[in-house]
């Protein structure tokens, strides 16, 4: 059996519970003591003690549904990954509270104490998280907590999957290779049981080009049989750009390669939340800042502070988007261009305002009414969407989500000075379509942050 050692993984997932729940009642402790500057009182006739007992609860309901720690050893070993259930999580909080104090009508509740308990309980969150994922991969590149994992069969698709795990030793994965360089016919199921017991593999990953169907069943019902991982790989690469999902007709499973973008409520759900609180947080919180962007836009040139422009939303319904004004009034007399790097209609302040994306700090406003999302394909222009479709018509595919204020085409790919370029970053925002997740937005957005500290804008 070569299941015969101590697993520690579950402890992962118990100790962010545990240390989670503490900070949840620990943040209410903190914004009860500054808010009222006294005692807690422990008995059921405080109001406040019955709320505290209330957070509790569905904190461990919200735990239950959405099981947020019940995520792969990769996502785990990401920060963005684990801030994003985190963050879900705490939103989905606060919206069951504020929800039930509206149904149960229990308005005599401190606002500024719920705000702060989340306000504190986040950071403590963010902080936490950060220490958590960086002692994880510290711990396990040590050598502990590391899972050993075979890989069957050979061809492209192992190498790679090998040399993904060798550049990542953080995710405590040791390869043991069986078939790499050669085929399925240099090994059978006695083996792949020989190697497996003597190594104490974990994991399998079966590289199905190159292994029989009869073999990797085997393989699987050794797996079932011996509490072993069996993981088929497949490369589905030359169409994922196209969307899968999985589905059944009666017992035989289909690939459904046309899946739509946003089916999931839930995401659309977390997604839109996400959007109106950040983009609150955001214009709330820099409003000194960009009240001073403003006056100077309009001391620096002649012109309004604010600049709008038709654009295609979702749908292709039109819409108009706003921005801080980085170019000279009526630049645009002879029609439509793409800015570049020396274009001279964009004025000095205005470049530096293109250079750190403080230009798109107006969207916000086209997020909270609805036009926009926080990460989502960038919004063109009719005049060049036409151009697009003719060279590349899956630029519809767009359209079925809202347009958003950074991408992961902006991120990757950067700013687009014509058609051939605007065609070459459609690769990226077609990606996008497949990954919509709130943990993927949340890693996008911290991206966009050090673009904006990098200066790479246009």
């Amino acid at each position: 059996m070569p299941q015969k050692f101590t697993r520690y993984s579950k402890y992962i997932r118990y100790i962010q519970t545990i240390v989670d729940a503490f900070l949840l009642n620990l943040s209410f402790f903190i914004a009860y003591h500054y808010k009222f500057d006294e005692s807690f009182n422990w008995t059921i006739s405080n109001e406040y003690f019955r709320l505290l007992v209330f957070f509790n609860i569905v904190w461990v309901l919200l735990l239950i549904i959405c099981k947020p720690y019940n995520i792969s050893r990769i996502a785990a070993s990401i920060v963005s990954g684990v801030y994003g259930s985190s963050i879900t999580l705490v939103v989905l909080h606060a919206l069951v509270v504020v929800s039930s104090w509206v149904v149960f009508k229990t308005y005599y509740f401190s606002r500024e104490h719920l705000f702060l308990s989340y306000f504190v309980f986040l950071c403590f969150l963010l902080v936490w998280k950060f220490l958590f994922v960086y002692s994880l991969k510290y711990y396990r590149l040590k050598g502990y907590n590391n899972r050993n994992i075979l890989i069957l069969g050979g061809g492209q698709l192992a190498d790679e999957l090998n040399m993904f795990f060798r550049r990542h030793p953080e995710l405590g994965y040791k390869v043991n290779k069986l078939g790499i360089g050669g085929s399925e016919k240099d090994f059978n199921l006695e083996m792949i049981k020989d190697f497996a017991e003597k190594n104490e593999i974990h994991e399998v990953y079966c590289c199905l080009p190159q292994l029989e169907h009869s073999l990797v069943q085997q393989v699987i019902d050794y797996g079932e049989s011996n509490f072993l991982k069996i993981k088929l790989i497949s490369d589905f690469r030359g169409f994922m750009a196209k969307g899968i999902d999985l589905e059944y007709l009666d017992y035989i499973p289909v690939l459904n390669i046309s899946k739509s973008p946003l089916e999931d409520y839930k995401i659309r759900f977390v997604k839109r939340s996400f959007d109106i609180i950040f983009s609150l947080m955001v214009l709330i919180v820099g409003f000194p800042i960009y009240l001073l962007v403003g006056i100077i836009t309009v001391l620096t040139s002649d012109g309004p502070m604010f600049y709008k422009q038709e654009r295609i939303g979702r749908w292709g319904q039109p819409f108009m988007i706003f921005k801080y004004r980085s170019m000279y009034v009526d630049s645009e007399i002879q029609g439509p261009k793409l800015s570049s790097d020396f274009d001279p209609r964009i004025t000095p302040w205005g470049r530096f305002l293109r250079k750190t994306r403080l230009d798109e700090i107006p969207q916000f406003y086209n997020v909270l009414i609805g036009d926009m999302s926080i990460v989502g394909p960038r919004p063109e222009r009719q005049h060049f969407i036409d151009q697009i479709i003719r060279i590349a018509p899956h630029y519809k595919k767009l359209h079925a989500v809202k347009p958003g204020i950074t991408s992961i085409g902006q991120i990757m790919f950067g700013y687009a000075e014509n058609v051939e370029e605007m065609v070459k970053r459609l690769r990226y925002d077609i990606l996008y379509l497949n990954n919509i997740s709130i943990g993927f937005d949340m890693k996008l957005v911290l991206l966009t942050v050090k673009v904006m500290f990098q200066a790479k804008g246009k």
